[in-house]
């Protein structure tokens, strides 16, 4: 999985989010710009949290496979 391309697909979702919510309501282009500008920045660094969480999450979900995968191994042989 690309992780790499977590925070700026969110980022730039809400950047579009923003610019259509700007223009709908015929904001002045500095004013949608200061906007645009804190939300880019807002959900980037969201975005790199998101992305932490998940490989984490992950990361915790592969060692729990492997250890139940060790734990199956090791009663098979007692078994027979």
């Amino acid at each position: 999985m690309k992780e790499q391309y977590i925070p700026p697909f969110i980022m730039l979702i809400a950047a579009a989010i923003t610019s259509i919510i700007n223009i709908m309501n015929q904001v002045e282009i500095v004013t949608a710009l200061k906007r645009l500008l804190l939300v880019i920045i807002i959900f980037y660094i969201l975005g790199l949290i998101i992305r932490a969480v998940m490989k984490l999450a992950l990361t915790k979900f592969a060692e729990k496979e492997q250890t139940e995968e060790k734990q199956e191994e090791e009663q098979q042989p007692g078994e027979e």
